[in-house]
């Protein structure tokens, strides 16, 4: 179980040695079942990967059919495995091996490849595929869903350091329905002074609140890099070819890991804080072409990117049905942002068919597995439902003596639980001493009262803290 801060900060520290097929089902992985003759578990995971559209292992599937590896031989389902991959990989060597199939086939055999290949075309062709599963282009269409906008944003200082240096941050973050800046986490930091910098800028930062048909809603998985640069540099074009074109080359040629590195660097660079022009950040890759290409090969983190988009519609056109399928397929490969997060809207039913007991058991798989986000998310679930069956003061003072991270970064998400978690369970001191944190914490960042200042409007009328939106 891991999330997206610790795989990608990890990354950053130990290249090469992180690996991404710990549970995911990968290109990879599926390749090296396949050199150590694991037959079965090879085909398997070539069979999942050739339903998501993967080209490579529609191909694979091919050659087993044809040396009756783990299956029968079979040369007709062997072309027929063969053709479709054909039908968008064009490699040559797998257009040779077709060849010498094919010569193998009857005439009534060719004739029965090509049915079943029109079959197989209707379900796992790239054209099919795209359409059940990937996002669709949204140019022009008016969306339910609107994207949270910037009322204030602060940019960070530079730092006082021994050596002046360059740097770079990427941070991923969350709004609250009030516009605030939750669930602060950084990813990848060149030095840690530069990532103080940046989350005391971006605690700054107010929004004006995501909304779905005009309710509002919080809103996940935002990101921003920020660059500090010596006397305004800035990357030209030839700059950044020098960043992206090493990684681009190893996302064509590698797999899930890299095609997801490569498209993650693309969408934090276009996302970066006065280091790109215009003009610049246009020439680059489709962030989303590439999480796609890494979803393809299996890579969960990529799956968890498309189930984002898609749940938003950011830059597609939003489908819930599709979203929940690569939300669910990451969520069981253990990304426990994934969990969070499917497990928020299953709670609530905003985008998907409201289920309160899968939404729960989404949230304690993520919190048995330490994610602070989670823990700290149950326990307000769990003082604040309008539910009364699902509130419960007991399981929310539980949940809540089990965070502890004195360095967790979002602390206003968490005075504000111990408030209505202390309040609910009777500690009045405490959730007195605990809004005054929060309160505190505004004051300094210059923001509004927002929720906390509703939880002090409940306190004041002797009534519980009530929230539906989660």
């Amino acid at each position: 179980m891991f999330n997206i801060r610790n795989f990608v900060f990890g990354l950053c520290l130990l290249g090469p040695i992180i690996s991404c097929s710990v549970f995911a089902v990968t290109f990879e992985q599926a390749m090296t079942y396949y050199g150590n003759k694991q037959y079965e578990q090879a085909y398997g995971a070539f069979e999942e990967l050739a339903a998501l559209g993967n080209e490579r292992a529609q191909l694979n599937l091919g050659v087993m059919y044809a040396r009756g590896e783990f299956v029968e031989r079979d040369f007709v389902e062997s072309a027929a495995w063969l053709k479709l991959s054909n039908d968008t990989l064009r490699n040559d060597s797998a257009t040779k091996f077709l060849k010498i199939i094919s010569a193998k086939l009857s005439e009534e055999d060719q004739s029965t490849a090509n049915a079943r290949h029109q079959e197989l075309s209707v379900k796992y062709g790239r054209e099919a595929v795209n359409q059940r599963l990937f996002p669709e282009s949204a140019i022009d269409e008016v969306s339910e869903f609107a994207e949270a906008v910037p009322l204030k944003k602060r940019r960070p200082k530079f730092p006082r350091m021994e050596l002046y240096v360059p740097g770079i941050v990427d941070i991923q973050y969350s709004i609250a329905t009030d516009g605030t800046v939750r669930n602060i986490t950084v990813l990848n930091a060149t030095e840690n002074v530069f990532a103080r910098s940046s989350i005391e800028a971006i605690r700054h930062n107010l929004f004006k609140p995501a909304t779905i048909n005009g309710k509002p809603v919080p809103e996940s998985g935002r990101r921003a890099r920020f660059n500090y640069t010596l006397s305004g540099d800035k990357l030209n074009a030839k700059g950044l070819q020098t960043v992206v074109d090493p990684l681009r080359e190893k996302a064509e040629q590698g797999g899930g890991l890299d095609k997801y590195l490569y498209a993650y660097t693309l969408s934090m660079l276009k996302s970066a804080v006065g280091v790109l022009d215009d003009s610049e950040g246009a020439s680059l890759d489709p962030a989303a072409d590439w999480f796609k290409k890494a979803a393809q090969d299996g890579n969960r983190l990529a799956k968890f990117e498309l189930g984002l988009d898609l749940s938003y519609g950011k830059q597609c056109r939003a489908d819930s049905k599709k979203s929940y399928f690569w939300l669910e397929q990451a969520a069981d490969e253990g990304v426990m942002d994934a969990q969070v997060f499917l497990g928020s809207e299953l709670l609530h039913g905003g985008r998907f068919e409201k289920d309160v007991d899968k939404g729960l058991e989404m949230l304690a798989r993520a919190a048995d597995g330490g994610y602070d986000d989670a823990i700290l998310k149950l326990a307000w679930i769990m003082a604040t439902h309008p539910d009364a069956n699902v509130r419960n003061p007991q399981k929310a003072l539980a949940y809540l003596n089990r965070f502890n991270n004195d360095d967790y970064i979002d602390e206003l998400t968490v005075f504000e639980t111990q408030a209505v978690v202390y309040a609910l369970t009777g500690k009045n001191a405490d959730a007195k001493k605990a809004l005054k944190k929060a309160m505190k914490y505004r004051k300094k960042y210059e923001l509004p009262d927002g929720i906390s200042g509703d939880i002090a409007k409940a306190f004041d009328a002797g009534k519980p803290y009530l929230q539906d939106i989660l």
